[in-house]
């Protein structure tokens, strides 16, 4: 869901926005593109955009998981999307949305999968805590395995899947999002910030 802050002038809710806003009210969550610029990365599969109506949107990237915040390799995991996408122009796919309100989606930059891509330099998963494991990532995901990139070269006490390392290590993370009108860059401006817990994300 996407809130209208008090600092946000009506003119600013058109275009783009509109389309979110149609798409996160329904139920049934129709496939949807957005265009924006990355402008944050909050961790290795988690980010937000400022969509051409100046809007700031936060993102999850749909069918992987990479390491929570406290897990080994996290950091290494949020620096790689950073170099993927940090500062670009992205095209979002959305497929869904989150209990935190959150875009699900597949991002693509100038043509390129960032979702897959994270998964093939093994600095995420393929989400297999989910009914149907994204097929087309599965050999991507073996590949890096075997070729032992990213977390995959770790000691094997370490590689251990988000989904259940989540399940004993529960942190609170927040999700955020913002009008920025009038802002043309990565905007320094007031947000809106909802508490949520893992556990809200465990179906999706």
């Amino acid at each position: 869901m996407i809130y209208r802050t008090s600092f946000a002038k009506p003119a600013a809710v058109r275009g783009s926005l509109l389309s979110v806003l149609l798409l996160l009210s329904s139920g049934q969550v129709r496939a949807e593109e957005i265009a924006g610029q990355v402008i944050d990365i909050l961790d290795g599969d988690t980010l937000s955009l400022l969509t051409s109506d100046n809007w700031q949107i936060h993102v999850r990237l749909a069918d992987i998981d990479a390491p929570e915040p406290s897990q080994p390799y996290s950091d290494k995991a949020r620096k790689m999307l950073s170099a993927l996408a940090f500062g670009k122009r992205a095209t979002l796919k959305v497929q869904a949305r989150d209990l935190a309100g959150r875009s699900v989606a597949r991002m693509l930059i100038d043509g390129l999968d960032i979702n897959r891509e994270m998964v093939r330099h093994g600095a995420a998963w393929v989400d297999h805590d989910q009914a149907s494991p994204p097929a087309h990532l599965l050999p991507v995901e073996a590949e890096a395995k075997r070729e032992r990139r990213g977390l995959w070269a770790m000691p094997k006490k370490d590689i251990v899947p988000p989904w259940v390392w989540s399940k004993t290590k529960r942190q609170p993370v927040q999700t955020v999002v913002s009008s920025c009108a009038g802002h043309t860059k990565a905007p320094n401006c007031l947000i809106r910030r909802l508490s949520w817990g893992p556990r809200d994300e465990a179906q999706y």
